[in-house]
């Protein structure tokens, strides 16, 4: 038995998410439709991160398990034969048969897309998120640095039945200036159900002086609750996950 770690890009918005639910089509029912016809084996995936329907990673991570004497460096090229065009892998590695995709990641990097505008602007909405042009982005950068480091981050997640803890540890959160957008990018140690769409409503907040940065620093150190952060869960379709890394 042989287990693979490989890279994949997707665009997320015909699809439900990445893992397996009871209604609509996913990007691991497509990987392992793949692998099942590579391979002629059913194989389980484990998917390095949770990713909401309509949400694309420039470079995700999966692994699983088979039985193969097949070349490393031709596992994508294989896969890649039974995939859709809008989820192609990029490369694999053999890893250990005890990794995890989600569990040995050191960190994750996603991010979020703005542009400033009066009007929707057809190319760039598809993809990024419209806020108004009058945006304070002093505050929003300023509010930026308030996620960096250990948090109880309850007030920026959607409430579910996971029994999982709220602390996460934030290396890095900054906005980019990309020609006529602006770009969050976010790295930390891991990520709640909805927690970086629910960072950039907050921060769209600010900007529209809608919400103080005294504010935002209550919601992440006196124990606030989804309910106390008034900021919107933003749409996913601005939201990609732009990296993960690894000590193998």
């Amino acid at each position: 038995m042989r287990k693979f770690l490989v890279e994949i890009q997707f665009n997320g918005k015909n699809y439900n998410g990445f893992q397996s639910v009871n209604n609509g089509v996913t990007i691991e029912q497509k990987l392992c439709e793949a692998i099942q016809k590579v391979f002629n084996q059913n194989a389980q995936i484990n998917g390095c991160s949770r990713t909401d329907a309509g949400v694309s990673a420039e470079s995700y991570y999966f692994d699983f398990s088979v039985e193969t004497k097949l070349p490393t460096d031709r596992v994508p090229f294989k896969l890649n034969r039974y995939l859709p065009k809008d989820v192609q892998t990029q490369s694999a590695t053999e890893v250990p048969l005890d990794f995890h995709a989600r569990y040995n990641a050191v960190s994750k990097t996603y991010e979020y897309g703005f542009y400033l505008s009066k009007h929707v602007q057809p190319l760039l909405n598809p993809k990024n998120y419209k806020i108004s042009d009058t945006a304070n982005l002093e505050k929003m950068i300023d509010a930026c640095k308030l996620f960096i480091g250990k948090h109880d981050f309850s007030a920026f997640k959607t409430p579910s039945k996971d029994k999982i803890l709220p602390i996460r540890t934030i290396f890095d959160c900054k906005l980019i200036n990309d020609g006529n957008r602006l770009v969050l990018q976010i790295t930390g140690d891991g990520f709640l159900y909805n927690m970086v769409r629910i960072i950039a409503g907050t921060i769209v907040k600010v900007g529209e002086n809608e919400l103080s940065l005294s504010e935002v620093e209550k919601l992440l150190n006196d124990g606030k609750e989804r309910k106390d952060n008034p900021a919107l869960t933003l749409p996913p379709n601005a939201l990609i996950l732009k990296s993960v890394k690894y000590k193998i």
